[in-house]
């Protein structure tokens, strides 16, 4: 009996090539996708600190002040762009509700997309600072 042999000198070079082409895009969109999420995460932690401050000031404009002072001081990470000025409204004995902006950019371009992109977080806290 006569063995015949597969000759399979270029395929396997051929089939690396070709999931490489579908792994590296996928993986590539793993990474934003990751910086999404931790962008997204920074901006809550932002927000949930400002709300904070807010909650333990006395009136509209102290408020202001303590959002704006926490939003400044709150790091940020190298694909932040800006952390946009806190959007503070004030219910006296009641509650103080802040908004938070921040613009990020992934690290790999999304194809028909804006390179900056923006993530919006809205935190409502009671205020403690008063009797």
């Amino acid at each position: 009996m006569k063995r015949l042999h597969k000759r399979s000198r270029g395929t396997s070079i051929v089939e690396t090539i070709a999931g490489l082409f579908i792994l590296i895009p996928l993986l590539l969109a793993l990474v934003d996708v990751a910086v999404a999420v931790l962008a997204q995460t920074a901006n809550d932690a932002m927000c949930k600190s400002a709300a904070r401050a807010a909650a333990e000031s006395q009136n509209v404009g102290q408020a202001e002040a303590a959002a704006q002072t926490a939003v400044d001081r709150f790091p940020a990470a190298g694909y932040i762009i800006s952390k946009g000025r806190p959007q503070v409204t004030y219910n006296p004995n009641v509650s103080v509700r802040v908004i938070t902006e921040i613009t990020w950019r992934p690290p790999v371009q999304i194809p028909f997309s804006p390179r900056d992109l923006r993530f919006v977080t809205d935190v409502t806290e009671p205020v403690v600072g008063t009797l």
